[in-house]
Formats: C-alpha cells, sequence, structure tokens
C-alpha cells in the first residue's frame, strides 16, 4: 500500500514523533511512505524517518496554486493510495488536499490528537480569565472562547465530512466529538491510540536499580501542565521523605517561574534538566507526576510505564482513564468542583513512597499495561482500518 502523511509543518512535537513512529514501521512491514509538510520550523525531527520516506516540504502554511500542485504531483506520481492528515481540525491541510485529490478516488484518514472538547485554543482562553480579576476582560474573553468554540466546531465538523474516515484516540472522545461537532450521523468516526513512541528494548525491570525520585516529563507551561503543580505537591512531601528527589524534564515560558517557586519555598531537592531524552530518567525513576488540566491522550503515561515508572495523574481529562487502572497500574486524582488539590496529590505519593513492595508491584503492572500502545499492536490496528476502507 501506498500511503501519504500530511502534517502542518515538520516541527519537535507529540504529532510529528507519532508520524515518525508510525511512518518508519509502515515502511517496515513493505509499505510505500512519504510525508509531505506544508512548511519547516525544525529540522531535527528529520532524524526522527527512516532515510528511505521522501519529506517534501510546501510553499508555507496556506491553501495555495503552489501546494496544490505539488501535493497533486505527489499522489499522482506516488500512486498514493490512503492520505493519513494527522491535523484532522485546521482548513488548510483539508481544502489544499481536496483539490489535490480530485478525480483520483484517493482515500483520506483524519487523525485529532486532543480531546475534542478541551481545543488548545479554548483552553488558552479560559487560562487567560484564570489570569484576571477585570470583568470587562473576562466578558470579552468570554464572547472570544464562544467565537472559537463556533469556529473549531465548523472546522472540524469540515474534517470529518471530507474524510473517508475521522479517528479520535479514545472510545470517551467519540461523544465529545458527536458532542462539540453537533454530529448525528457518526459512521465514519473511530478509535484509534497512538503507539508509544519511545522503545524500551532492552529494559529489563529491577526494583533494586530505581531511585527514590519522582519525574516529571514535558512543557513547562501554565496554559495546559500547570507544572507549578507539581512543585505544590512537591512541598508536602521534601521534608517528608528526605531520600526522595524531584526531576523536572522539559521546558518552556513558565520554567523561569517554576524556578523561582521553587527557591521561594526552600525546596533543596528539585533538579530541573531543561529538554532531554527522556529514556534514562524513565529507567531510573520509580514515579511519575502529571498535574495538567486537560490533555488529549498523553503518551508520557504509556512510556513512563513501559519502563516501570508508575504514574501519579491528576484526572482531569477522560482519556487518563483509558491508560491507567487507579491503584493496580498508577493513581487517579479525581478532579472535582473545588479543583487541584495538592494534599490529596501528596498523599496518594506518599503511599507508594512508604512502600516499596506495592511500587514495585504496581510498576510490574504498569508495564503490562503499557503493551496496549505498543508499535506492533497499533499497526495491525491501522491495517485494520486501511483494508476495511
Amino acid at each position: 500500500m501506498n500511503i501519504l502523511f500530511l502534517l502542518r509543518s515538520l516541527d519537535i512535537g507529540g504529532v510529528e514523533v507519532v508520524t515518525a513512529v508510525l511512518a518508519n514501521k509502515f515502511l517496515a512491514e513493505g509499505h510505500k511512505v512519504g510525508v509531505f509538510a506544508f512548511e519547516e520550523r525544525s529540522g531535527k525531527v528529520k532524524n526522527r524517518f527512516d532515510e528511505r520516506i521522501s519529506i517534501t516540504i510546501g510553499q508555507g502554511y496556506r491553501v495555495s496554486k503552489e501546494n496544490v500542485a505539488r501535493l497533486r504531483e505527489l499522489l499522482i506520481y506516488d500512486k498514493v493510495d490512503v492520505v493519513i492528515n494527522q491535523w484532522g481540525l485546521p482548513l488548510i491541510p483539508l481544502k489544499t488536499l481536496s483539490k489535490a485529490r480530485a478525480g483520483l478516488g484517493v482515500k483520506v484518514i483524519s487523525v485529532y490528537h486532543n480531546d475534542p472538547l478541551q481545543n488548545g485554543r479554548v483552553q488558552s482562553v479560559e487560562a487567560a480569565m484564570l489570569r484576571t480579576e477585570n470583568v470587562l476582560k473576562k466578558s470579552i474573553l468570554r464572547l472570544k472562547q464562544l467565537l472559537f468554540r463556533c469556529i473549531t466546531g465548523y472546522a472540524m465538523r469540515m474534517n470529518y465530512q471530507h474524510s473517508d474516515c475521522f479517528e479520535v484516540l479514545s472510545p470517551s472522545f467519540v461523544d465529545h466529538f458527536k458532542q462539540f461537532v453537533k454530529l448525528r450521523n457518526a459512521s465514519k468516526l473511530i478509535v484509534q491510540t497512538n503507539p508509544v513512541t519511545l522503545n524500551s528494548d532492552g529494559f529489563g525491570y529491577d526494583a533494586c536499580r530505581k531511585r527514590q525520585e519522582i519525574v516529571y516529563v514535558g512543557r513547562v507551561d501554565f496554559m495546559q501542565k500547570r507544572v507549578h503543580r507539581v512543585i505544590e505537591t512537591w512541598a508536602q512531601l521534601e521534608h517528608r521523605f528526605p531520600d526522595w528527589q524531584l526531576t523536572i524534564v522539559g521546558d518552556g515560558e513558565e520554567r523561569e517561574n517554576i524556578e523561582r517557586m521553587t527557591k521561594d519555598l526552600e525546596l533543596q531537592r528539585v533538579s530541573f534538566e531543561g529538554f532531554q531524552q527522556p529514556r534514562v530518567y524513565y529507567e531510573r525513576a520509580s514515579l511519575l507526576i502529571l498535574t495538567s488540566e486537560f490533555e488529549g491522550f498523553p503518551l508520557v503515561l504509556a512510556e513512563a510505564m513501559s519502563f516501570g515508572v508508575v504514574p501519579v495523574v491528576y484526572g482531569s481529562y477522560s482519556a487518563v482513564y483509558d491508560i491507567i487502572e487507579d491503584g493496580k497500574d498508577g493513581f487517579i486524582v479525581e478532579k472535582n468542583v473545588s479543583g487541584f488539590n495538592a494534599a490529596q496529590m501528596a498523599e496518594r505519593m506518599a503511599y507508594l513512597m512508604a512502600d516499596a513492595q506495592r511500587l514495585s508491584q504496581m510498576a510490574l503492572a504498569a508495564i503490562d499495561k503499557s503493551m496496549n500502545y505498543s508499535i506492533d499492536k497499533i499497526y495491525g490496528q491501522w491495517m485494520n482500518v486501511m483494508s476495511e476502507m
């Protein structure tokens, strides 16, 4: 089968990394694979793709004659059977692809990589509302939020209608999608999760080699990740567990504020590592903490679990209940109307920090659960989808 991935851009991001893992697997299984991206923001992600995969960069992120012609040329020359549109929300990729494939019989699978009810643009307005006490500004932001909901709902509906198949990442997202886009006929909507993007080959779990270490892996921001909550939680643990440490792996616009917060609280055992390949941290850490206000389908959970790192997570998004079985392979601190509770999060972590045997049992269960997201299993699911088309 000849497969083309359609990307908004080549960048160091979750969608691009997932695309590289899938593309390499399809190629290894004998398929012809190509990538079309409207623009290139970072050349580093190219190194993740097998060198035999052709990568074409368009003439900027816009619907243009040049982009339509170049994409159509690829579809014809490579005899593409299926295009996987990895940006199942914006209209620019959809319009360009619709024009390029006219009359060719090329099938399109569009993928939405977040919870439809927790779109990033909408969430950015909610974060702005939290940061202002001005009544007028809040009123304007509410109107802006409503506008964003209307625009994104329309764009998502158009992507659904002009695709042969539309994928969401969690069973819980099906109803969210139908609600958000006001969809009655959902016959083209299917659930397909992403694969773990970090290879754990060669790792063997040994509780004795694990450090007394909690790790956070991800962006250091406010809008989504709310990393200040990680520090608030650790502030209730550091003095109780003098042999444990917290490691922050990642960077972002909030890092300076988070480091200042750490100093103000006089916390001593917090290490800021910046952007790093996370495998070495997963291999040695015992616990993962994630306190996001919203997520789509965070693969950091399955990746950490594949290395026996037990996740303790704020249950602010529905997909977390697909990944973690609370009390067996991780803990979920449920979201309630009063919002995030650092003390509750700290107590869940303290339970495992004080019980090495229980921690080891849950680590082994976490490794077993992570197998559900192996590239081999996800590849098989993709092939089932394509064969049915």
